[in-house]
């Protein structure tokens, strides 16, 4: 049986091709203004999941490559350049101490170095200051806290210092008595009159603290200072009884640490940072093993601005004084800092190292903790060399001083021949105050050796890292264009080929219409 094809079949039928046509032309024409194979899932489901792949991995890798080693490599960059810094200022001060063993230095020259050496002191730690985009880069985790205060401030800090063996040396005691305060008011004053045979000198053994003028409390109508003195030996903790404090460095504090009679005795300095150990108590610290804890304790509440903060560097309890309750003297708030260095002593163990992932599974360190380069010691010694430098300058004004008032014939009898006295035991003094500056800043050469080559290894170390992130950023560079050519390949539409059949979809469309309507032209009529 033959089917009947009517008008409206016929129409309809030319639609749904021109429709079909025009969705393809649609289609193509997206496709060259965008560029890319699909615009949605449906378009094709293989390419789309393909795309999520290559996209997820190449967004990574761009967070790796183009942000993570970005900030790394800007880190590292500042701490090189800050550890530079640190290593010129230290070669500085270098030469300022070996200008200071010459025996030959006027008191122009004298001052020179003093006037330099402070400066460069200041310098040191302030280039630990350091940051990247406002964090701190050389304290750690703590990176929104400066390595020194900023300003003179009142806070109570109580430290625990773990040493070993090391932290012992000797330092050397001038006996000058009240030779530096002589002038022509007091010269015949019978407690002012020094004599030569009574200038001596003496080795010391000694432990240096991190901090000089920790805080005193009244005990027992006395000032004693918070100060302890342990050792760990076989996990049993021992405590030494600190017998004796001082405010300044007076012979009197010196001499309490000298002799048989003192020989138990531990001897606290507050204007030096001292603790002096008698002859006994040296003996048994030199009789433990080299890596046996020492544990130096005490409290500090007046800093000032420069100083380094210890929290960065030691076990530290840190008290609000403002919620200080007025009554029972309790801290309802106390901060606690680096707990875990008395549970691992261990010298990495609390190591707060930063790290940046700049890999799968791949991560770099960035940054340089403060231990590294910047050290207590070397502010101390500088302070070491200025105190010797200002008692010479002191001895030698009251030299020059007691000289003129011999040379002024004013004096006769015995007022003179005390005056001929201390200038005798004032020139004594000199020269040994002179030897023992000479031999300290001698010693001193080493120890800033090894401050600069303590800062050249931290230097190193940051630009082995630097070496390694630029190869690791090569092939990151390598790996990203790999995947944007794979996503490319993967989404990006042939224009070439989009063109021709989109020209092709067209010529159809039109040659379509133009028959259509020719078609159409026709009815039942014609056929009649």
């Amino acid at each position: 049986m033959a089917m009947r094809i009517t008008t409206k079949m016929m129409q309809n039928t030319s639609l749904n091709n021109l429709n079909t046509n025009k969705a393809l032309q649609e289609k193509l024409t997206t496709q060259l203004s965008t560029m890319k194979k699909i615009t949605r899932p449906s378009d094709d489901p293989v390419i789309a999941i393909r795309s999520l792949k290559l996209n997820a991995s190449l967004n990574k890798i761009d967070q790796y490559y183009e942000k993570n080693s970005e900030d790394a490599e800007s880190w590292l960059q500042l701490t090189e350049s800050a550890i530079e810094t640190s290593v010129k200022i230290l070669t500085n001060m270098r030469t300022y101490v070996v200008q200071g063993a010459q025996g030959s230095l006027t008191a122009d020259d004298r001052k020179a170095i003093v006037e330099n050496l402070s400066n460069f002191q200041k310098e040191i730690y302030a280039t630990g200051n350091a940051d990247s985009a406002g964090r701190s880069i050389f304290t750690g985790y703590r990176t929104d806290v400066p390595l020194t205060f900023k300003e003179d401030k009142e806070e109570r800090y109580s430290i625990i210092e773990q040493r070993n063996t090391t932290c012992m040396d000797m330092t050397t005691f001038v006996r000058t008595g009240e030779l530096a305060t002589i002038n022509e008011g007091n010269f015949n004053a019978a407690d002012k009159t020094t004599t030569e045979y009574q200038v001596d000198s003496y080795q010391i053994p000694r432990i240096r603290l991190a901090y000089e003028d920790v805080d005193f409390n009244q005990d027992m109508d006395q000032n004693r200072a918070n100060v302890s003195v342990s050792y760990i030996e076989n996990g049993v903790e021992k405590t030494l009884t600190v017998t004796d404090f001082y405010a300044s460095a007076s012979d009197e504090a010196y001499e309490a640490a000298l002799g048989d009679d003192n020989a138990d005795s531990i001897v606290y300095i507050a204007e030096t940072g001292e603790l002096l150990l008698g002859k006994n108590v040296h003996e048994e610290l030199s009789a433990l093993p080299l890596d046996a804890e020492i544990r130096l304790g005490y409290d500090k509440t007046t800093w000032q601005e420069g100083d380094l903060d210890p929290i960065h560097y030691f076990y530290t309890k840190r008290y609000d004084e403002l919620r200080k309750d007025p009554v029972t003297g309790d801290y309802p708030k106390v901060l606690e800092y680096n707990p875990e260095k008395l549970t691992n002593p261990e010298e990495n163990a609390a190591k707060q190292i930063i790290e940046y992932d700049i890999g799968s599974n791949q991560s770099i360190r960035v940054n340089t903790t403060a231990d590294e380069v910047f050290t207590h010691d070397i502010g101390r010694d500088v302070d070491e060399v200025l105190a010797m430098l200002d008692k010479y300058a002191s001895l030698e004004e009251t030299y020059n001083t007691v000289e003129g008032m011999i040379k002024s014939e004013k004096y006769e009898g015995e007022d003179l021949e005390k005056l001929k006295t201390e200038k005798a035991a004032l020139d004594k003094s000199m020269t040994m105050v002179k030897n023992k500056l000479q031999k300290r800043c001698e010693a001193l050469m080493t120890e800033f050796d090894g401050y600069i080559d303590q800062a050249k290894m931290a230097q190193t170390n940051v630009g082995s890292r630097e070496s390694r992130l630029l190869l690791i950023q090569n092939r990151l560079g390598s790996q990203q264009t790999n995947f944007q050519e794979l996503v490319s390949e993967n989404e990006d539409a042939d224009v070439t080929e989009l063109a021709i059949q989109l020209s092709s979809v067209e010529l159809t469309y039109e040659a379509a219409l133009s028959s259509i309507s020719y078609v159409m032209q026709t009815s039942l009529l014609d056929f009649i």
